[in-house]
């Protein structure tokens, strides 16, 4: 029995001292892992802050700058060194482990290590492909010229770029439990803490994310109605100056390198920033009012990209770079001035998809006359004050389509025809022309298209609509000159009022030619500027002799150039009917076309065009195939 004691004594003895044993070893090995870590294993630890700094903050920020940097002409070079500086930390932190092997004990996570390292250098040879894809794609878009594959490439970037991030948020998490998971005391705290940290930093990622999505923070910070412009410059206010006058020949010989644009009233220098989907956008539309592209409402004329609804991010961005007004008013009091509720209370069908529409407001007066040639051109944005899902369009102005002003000019047509008959000057007499009109007239010719205006509008009659305008520059016509239109469709819209004025204008001076300047002012109560010098070539295509809008202004203008010291209209109508009084013709707008029926085109002083996409493609490409530069043709 003693013995058995002595035995079982002994026995258990041997056990403590192995237990105790084995927990100094551990121990003591912890202490040597630590002891380590600052001597030997160096290179370990670097790889492993560098990626918690890499994979943990800055990947959200490069994002996050990329994001909320918007507003900023700075945007792409932030994204490109945030990220740049992730992959240069990871590859140092690759070197390091490659040259120095020698990390410490995983105590039981050496088969774990032996995964995470091969799928950390893979990781790795991505990141380096992701980054030389990043400069080419930068470099394409700040490129002046088209690039075909930039949407392509910008969408592989973003997608890959996402892809990589969460697998790399993964395999950093994945690196941290193989060091901490198997480590006695400080070790479990450490991975604890560290869940904690990482999961927060994610967190305030996603938080980040979804604001940005809702844009919350823009809304917030850069609300329409508390816009900043910026403060101007003197040079600033020199170039505002010389667009109101219409000076292009010093804005072109001082300016030329100012990335200027109109939106609504406002003039934008953008100069410094670059477009998202490639800086040949600016360089297309530089110089021009840019709102139907803002709003989604046309696409570039040269094809390269279609239509897109900008976010209202954009648009605050496009008022906080306002340097002057055309108006010579600010943003605020020009919205302020213009929003309101009309109420629909006119349609007429001209066509199965064109109508025109009437809208009043009791408060505000629109003028029936255009007193010089400086004044035509510009538009109305309107949109649904029910249905906000529906988008916002702009619409040219057409007063000369008003009620009243096709009474006028009616009245005005049957004194044309009576011209030669009238011997006396007494009975050169006209009703007064109306002052105000009683209605704002658009004609919008309907689309099919969810959520689309023209379609919306046919269908809700008896809502009241958001108007705001006038809005835009003018056509930037000269004084004196010639100059073409070309057009199709609903495209004749913006030249309408001109082409209404120019019939005046030729009347005003057959009377003033027949019977004198003090005759001749009875036609002008207003007086207006009617101008002898410029002279237009209208060359405008349609489908049918239902889609002539304006057909009494044509034909009128037309017979009365033979009465004129000097002829300034002429008409060229492509149809596949032949109309009295018309010269019609059905050749498509080449080269050839242009040659025929132009002659010598240096003869021009510009060259508009207006029509559907496919027209705004041809035209151009067929004036500056015969030698027309491209400064010279201006899309309306």
């Amino acid at each position: 029995m003693s013995l058995f004691l002595q035995t079982y004594c002994q026995s258990d003895f041997e056990k403590s001292n192995k237990f105790l044993q084995s927990q100094q070893e551990e121990e003591f090995d912890f202490l040597v892992l630590r002891n380590e870590s600052e001597e030997k294993h160096t290179a370990f630890y670097y790889h492993k802050w560098a990626n918690f700094v890499v994979w943990g903050i800055l990947a959200d920020l490069g994002i996050l700058a990329n994001r909320y940097g918007s507003l900023s002409k700075h945007r792409l070079n932030l994204h490109s060194i945030i990220m740049g500086l992730c992959v240069f930390l990871t590859v140092i932190a690759e070197i390091l482990m490659i040259a120095i092997w020698n990390p410490p004990e995983f105590y039981g996570n050496q088969n774990l290590g032996s995964i995470h390292a091969p799928i950390g250098f893979a990781y790795l040879g991505l990141m380096i492909l992701q980054s030389i894809g990043g400069v080419i794609l930068k470099l394409c878009i700040e490129s002046s010229n088209p690039q075909r594959y930039t949407k392509i490439m910008s969408l592989g970037h973003i997608y890959l770029g996402y892809s990589m991030y969460f697998l790399g948020k993964i395999q950093c998490g994945f690196g941290f439990y193989i060091v901490y998971s198997n480590l006695k005391g400080e070790g479990e705290g450490n991975l604890i803490m560290f869940w904690i940290v990482y999961a927060l930093l994610f967190f305030w990622r996603i938080i980040f994310e979804w604001l940005y999505q809702k844009g919350t923070l823009f809304d917030y910070f850069y609300s329409a109605n508390q816009t900043i412009e910026r403060t101007g410059s003197i040079q600033d206010s020199l170039f505002v100056q010389y667009l109101i006058q219409n000076d292009q020949l010093n804005i072109e010989k001082e300016y030329s390198n100012k990335m200027w644009f109109i939106f609504n009233n406002s003039i934008v220098d953008l100069t410094g920033f670059v477009h998202p989907g490639g800086q040949y956008i600016w360089e297309k539309t530089k110089g021009r009012e840019i709102s139907r592209f803002i709003y989604g409402g046309q696409s570039l004329e040269d094809g390269n990209t279609a239509a897109y609804t900008h976010s209202n991010s954009v648009i605050t961005l496009i008022q906080r770079q306002t340097i002057g007004h055309l108006n010579g008013n600010s943003h605020e009091n020009v919205t302020q001035q213009n929003i309101n509720k009309w109420t629909l209370v006119n349609h007429q069908k001209i066509s199965e998809k064109i109508s025109l529409f009437g809208f009043k407001n009791s408060s505000k007066q629109i003028e029936s006359k255009f007193t010089n040639l400086h004044q035509f051109g510009k538009y109305y944005q309107i949109k649904s004050s029910v249905n906000k899902k529906i988008s916002e369009r702009q619409y040219t102005s057409v007063v000369s389509m008003a009620p009243e002003n096709v009474q006028y000019r009616q009245k005005l047509i049957n004194m044309i025809q009576q011209l030669n008959k009238i011997e006396s000057e007494d009975a050169v007499q006209m009703g007064q022309q109306a002052r105000y009109l009683n209605e704002l007239p658009l004609i919008i010719k309907k689309y099919e298209s969810n959520f689309g205006f023209s379609q919306y509008i046919h269908s809700h009659l008896n809502e009241d609509y958001e108007i705001e305008g006038p809005y835009g520059p003018s056509l930037g016509l000269p004084n004196k000159g010639r100059v073409v239109f070309v057009c199709g469709g609903t495209g004749i819209l913006p030249f309408l009022d001109l082409l209404d004025f120019q019939l005046q204008s030729a009347t005003y001076q057959i009377v003033k030619k027949k019977f004198g300047q003090k005759v001749a002012e009875r036609l002008n109560p207003f007086e207006c500027q009617f101008n002898n010098g410029l002279h237009i070539t209208l060359i405008f295509a349609i489908t049918h002799k239902s889609e002539l809008i304006g057909l009494e202004i044509f034909k009128n203008l037309i017979s009365l150039q033979n009465e004129l010291e000097e002829q300034s209209f002429r008409m060229i109508l492509k149809i596949t009917e032949q109309i009295e009084g018309f010269t019609c013709v059905n050749d498509r707008f080449d080269q050839e076309f242009m040659r025929q029926q132009l002659g010598q085109l240096s003869q021009y002083d510009k060259f508009y065009v207006c029509g559907p996409p496919a027209m705004n493609q041809t035209v151009p490409q067929a004036l500056m195939s015969l030698g027309v530069q491209e400064k010279y043709i201006h899309y309306v």
